[in-house]
């Protein structure tokens, strides 16, 4: 028998509620009707009790990539002419099958259904249809069945990590009123969402411990002349739900990449545009893979060397985030060159977190799952101790370790990094015709090469001879204007420029390889045909400019040998091991009853969020001190 309907659950972590969802769907099922549950890789795999363990019912079970992906598998193994999805928390009327079947006879895109809310708790809904012309104001696809034909090959992103129905319903287009497809409407309520479950992606989301956000932009009056603000919300929008409240628009596309409502009050993370007193900003805690933590810090010294030459290197393999209390405005200044700097009492969270200093405490406005103790310091006063709260031990050298004996017996030696020095500024010189549309993309990959080279930090002075002119030029990039005699800048240069997309003959780089000076070119046949020889006298760069600029960079050779790179590695197995534990892994805890940690020494107050072992967790857990919220 043909399928008509096929029924897409997603589920991560969703007992008891999936049992009672398959149940209420097992008393309503038909033929021709079709139960796909995705099991998003939940911590204990969904089952399904033998007696519904029919045809209509299969299980999917799949690595956690979040709801979307979860849906868009669904999809993919789907039968049905129509889809409805079903959230795993949620549940649906006595006769939900039944009424939707009903409204398959009518052949239609997209059917809404009644829907309110099923518990007492958190914020109250209530959408009631009242006929056949009404229409639900929000985006959910759960309280609407869709023709498979309707929806095609449009998916529901996997790049958001909420959010999903909102950016499915702008390229679906379902919420406009004047787009032409056939609908159908239930009156009755057919669908119930649970508006309260611990841990649930909407509370997660408006919390902000999702990567997705929620921005606001407010403007009274979006005019044709604002075409810079589609850039700006498409780029938004690539990650975030991105929302514009305003009494005129006057550029429809941006329908395309955000929802356009008149002026309300609505929550955000973000806000942007004009001020606007009816947005509610919500706190959103700072992530990090590493917080290098330090109560205070002074402007020279061991230390202060450690910590800037470590987050200028590891952070080309981990997000750093440095924590101080009290430092100097000079340090913060260099420090917030390389990694973002936070002061004061900010909630952080972290996979790792590092304690630079013996004499410090864990801050209490740092949650973490692994954490190392570095020791700087020999053992010069019978009062000076390492602290053992941490997971690791990290000493700077075998004598560290050795005078602190028995305190750092299973510590981990590491020497300090050192930041290797780089040539003198580059110099570049280029003799390029501006405008010159003959040469292709020549301009923007002029630009691209100077921004390329500022976000490494690597200094150059790039001069270009031409009689036009690069408008606002990256910081480093000079127009030298006309100049008939610019070859003899070749002479002092360290690369000679030509990025054209196309050359008959290049005297730019023929002068330039006889005057034995290095080029930076494009792989245009005549370059090669010349003789330009990538790594040998220059560097042939892609078209699309997608490389390591760091090469272009001439590293001085020095007799002192100091492996950087072996450093580095111990650093990157250091901080991917598991912490080795008697008392079991990490989960994740909620202070139910603000109390005394002894082992952490600091009090913890009621409603902060944590790592500790299993089995101490479940200590606490019996005297109700605190509850596990997850793994």
């Amino acid at each position: 028998m043909t399928t008509k309907l096929s029924i897409i659950i997603p589920a991560y972590n969703a007992e008891p509620y999936l049992t009672e969802l398959i149940e209420r769907l097992a008393v309503q099922m038909r033929e021709g009707v079709e139960v796909i549950v995705i099991d998003d890789g939940s911590e204990k795999r969904v089952t399904a009790k033998l007696a519904y363990l029919a045809d209509w019912l299969r299980i999917y079970r799949q690595k956690n990539k979040g709801a979307g992906a979860a849906r868009n598998r669904g999809i993919d193994r789907a039968k049905g002419e129509y889809i409805a999805f079903i959230d795993a928390d949620d549940l649906v009327s006595v006769n939900y099958i039944e009424k939707i079947l009903e409204k398959c006879e009518h052949v239609f895109d997209v059917c809404e259904m009644s829907w309110k809310s099923l518990n007492s708790q958190g914020v109250q809904f209530d959408y009631k249809l009242k006929n056949e012309t009404d229409r639900l104001p929000n985006c959910s696809s759960c309280m609407r069945v869709f023709r498979r034909e309707y929806i095609g090959d449009t998916r529901f992103t996997e790049i958001k990590d909420a959010t999903e129905d909102e950016d499915f319903s702008r390229r679906l287009g379902y919420l406009e009123s004047d787009n032409d497809f056939r609908r159908e409407v239930i009156t009755d309520y057919m669908y119930f969402y649970r508006t309260y479950v611990p841990n649930s992606q909407s509370k997660e989301f408006k919390d902000g411990k999702r990567k997705t956000k929620r921005v606001v932009y407010y403007f009274n009056r979006v005019t044709k002349d604002m075409k810079a603000l589609v850039e700006q919300i498409k780029k938004d929008d690539e990650m975030n739900e991105v929302w514009l409240l305003t009494n005129h628009n006057e550029l429809p596309e941006l329908r395309r990449w955000c929802q356009i409502h008149t002026p309300m009050r609505m929550w955000a993370h973000y806000a942007k545009g004009e001020p606007y007193s009816g947005i509610e900003l919500i706190s959103v805690p700072l992530k990090a893979d590493i917080v290098l933590y330090i109560h205070q810090i002074h402007i020279v010294g061991g230390i202060e060397t450690f910590v800037y030459t470590f987050a200028k290197i590891m952070q080309k393999y981990f997000s750093i985030m440095y924590v101080v209390d009290i430092a100097p405005p000079e340090h913060i200044k260099k420090m917030s060159e390389v990694v973002t700097v936070v002061t004061g009492r900010k909630q952080v969270e972290c996979e790792t977190l590092i304690m630079l200093r013996i004499l410090d405490k864990i801050p209490s406005n740092i949650a973490f799952k692994k954490s190392i103790q570095m020791c700087h310091a020999c053992k010069s006063s019978p009062n000076l101790h390492i602290p053992q709260q941490c997971d690791f031990i990290v000493n700077v050298s075998e004598a560290s370790k050795k005078s602190f004996e028995e305190e750092a017996k299973d510590a981990t030696v590491i020497h300090n990094l050192i930041s290797i020095p780089t040539t003198e500024p580059l110099l570049l010189v280029s003799a390029t015709r501006i405008p010159a549309p003959d040469k292709g993309d020549n301009e923007k990959r002029m630009i691209r090469l100077a921004e390329m080279l500022n976000e490494k930090g690597i200094p150059f002075l790039w001069l270009n001879f031409s009689d036009g002119q690069l408008k606002n030029p990256p910081r480093g990039f000079h127009n030298m204007g006309l100049d008939m005699n610019a070859a003899q800048y070749f002479k002092k240069a360290d690369y000679i420029v030509l990025l054209s997309s196309t050359e008959a003959w290049s005297y730019t780089l023929l002068e330039a390889l006889t005057q034995n000076k290095p080029v930076l070119t494009c792989p245009f046949d005549s370059a090669y045909e010349m003789g330009v020889k990538d790594g040998v006298n220059g560097y042939i760069l892609p078209f699309d400019m997608k490389f390591d600029v760091s090469k272009l960079l001439n590293i001085p050779k020095f007799e002192y040998s100091y492996d950087n790179n072996k450093i580095v590695e111990q650093w990157k197995k250091i901080l991917k091991r598991k912490p080795k534990r008697s008392g079991g892994s990490m989960v994740k805890v909620r202070v139910e009853q603000a109390y005394k940690d002894l082992i952490l020494n600091r009090c913890l107050s009621r409603g902060y969020e944590t790592y500790m072992p299993q089995k101490r967790a479940k200590e606490l857990e019996e005297k109700r001190l605190i509850k596990i919220i997850g793994g």
